[in-house]
């Protein structure tokens, strides 16, 4: 019996060793070298994933930023809103800077700047305040002043030489001096507007002389030499804009839809035009037009409209009335003539009188066709009569006389097509 008692607890104990044993195995695979085995995650790629903090972190291959003294050759003096050159030498830190501030702002402060990686001879735009100020070599990450110089920024002048008028929209010539910055430019206004208001300009570096247009206006106006940094006025000179003598001949009455040729006198600005609208219509809207250019006449097709209208010169700019002469639209006489009837796909002989107006046409359709429908046609020209041919459908249909401009239909006659 206590035999049997021993055995039993050997047993038992043995198993409980075994346990033990098979526990220990499996920590060790959990938490031993095979885990230190596996691919570790890089220091790069941690402080892309991670946390941010408002410190940058440290890289273990960045060096620490270099504040060894820089130096600076500069003019002493430059003009207003000037592009000027700068050489240095200093420790050229990533993103190190030179910048021009007024003398006594504070260590730190910035204002145009360039980065020294743009190589050891740089070009800075000078402030358009005349005055004192200084160019500082600046350490990027610090802001630390490395390096100091004082500039004397000038106060530039410009004048500006042109005729005492000018017609409105018309280009004048302008002589000028002035320092010609980036960005510099001469313009036209009104007397009184504001400065820093510009008109239709030119930019200074087209040379001088150079022209300008004025504005679509009459009245007291004003050129201005403007800083293209600031937009401050450097010179003005007044110029008095006029209205331009225009004139305009042409026949008093025309047909609808016809062309009529108008001689003209004018300033022929680019982009200046006739057109010709219902009397009474607003100044600035416009119809059918015809552009100016070299020649003293243009062509003008009339609208579909009958009734009074007007001739008017019209300016490119602004689209201001310059000119006006009375026209009178009469309706087109036109008149059908044709068998009544016609076998379908035949050909049909159709006598007419009308304007003959460009892309004017006569064509067969079905009679309760919309109107601007149209089949087989053929284009009136000057040839009466002429031939059309009929429709492939039977049935009760209309011969149309129809408009090249806006598909009017002027004229109809009934024909019926037979199978």
């Amino acid at each position: 019996m206590a035999r049997s008692s021993r055995r039993s607890l050997v047993i038992v104990g043995l198993i409980f060793l075994l346990l033990l044993l098979l526990l220990f195995v499996r920590c060790n695979r959990t938490t031993g070298p095979n885990h230190a085995s596996a691919t570790p995650v890089s220091p790069k790629a941690v402080a892309q994933t991670g946390p941010r903090s408002s410190v940058p972190p440290t890289h273990p291959l960045e060096t620490d930023e270099r504040l060894t003294p820089a130096t600076i050759q500069a003019p002493a003096e430059v003009g207003a809103g000037a592009v000027f050159p700068i050489g240095w030498t200093g420790p050229d830190n990533a993103g190190d800077y030179i910048t021009m501030v007024a003398k006594e702002a504070p260590d730190g402060a910035y204002a145009a700047y360039v980065q020294t990686k743009e190589g050891p001879l740089v070009k800075l735009i000078a402030p358009i305040e005349a005055g004192f100020f200084e160019l500082r070599y600046m350490a990027a990450r610090s802001h630390t002043v490395l390096g100091r110089v004082p500039v004397t920024v000038l106060a530039t002048a410009a004048a500006l030489h042109a005729p005492a008028e000018v017609w409105l929209d018309t280009p004048v010539s302008v002589a000028w001096t002035g320092p010609d910055n980036p960005g510099d430019y001469i313009t036209l206004v009104m007397a009184g507007e504001p400065d820093g208001k510009y008109g239709l300009y030119t930019q200074t570096n087209a040379g001088s002389p150079l022209k300008v247009t004025a504005p679509a206006a009459t009245g007291a106006g004003e050129l201005r030499y403007m800083t293209g940094q600031g937009g401050r006025v450097l010179a003005r000179r007044p110029i008095q804009i006029t209205q331009p003598p225009v004139s305009m001949t042409a026949t008093a009455e025309a047909v609808a839809g016809a062309p009529v040729e108008v001689a003209w006198s004018g300033p022929g600005n680019p982009g200046d035009y006739i057109t010709v609208v219902a009397r009474g219509t607003p100044d600035g809207r416009y119809g059918n037009y015809a552009t100016l250019g070299k020649a003293t006449t243009v062509a003008l097709t009339l609208p579909m409209t009958p009734g009074d209208a007007e001739l008017r010169y019209m300016t490119g700019g602004g689209g201001k009335v310059l000119g006006r002469r009375p026209i009178r639209i009469v309706a087109a006489n036109v008149s059908l003539s044709a068998p009544p009837s016609a076998q379908a796909g035949s050909n049909v002989s159709v006598v007419w009188t009308g304007p003959a107006n460009s892309g004017d046409y006569i064509t067969i359709v079905a009679a309760d066709a919309p109107i601007g429908s149209y089949g087989p046609y053929t284009l009136t020209g000057k040839v009466s009569p002429l031939t059309v041919t009929a429709p492939k459908h039977s049935g009760p249909s209309e011969l149309r006389y129809i408009s090249g401009q806006g598909s009017l239909t002027l004229a109809s006659r009934s024909i019926l097509i037979t199978e």
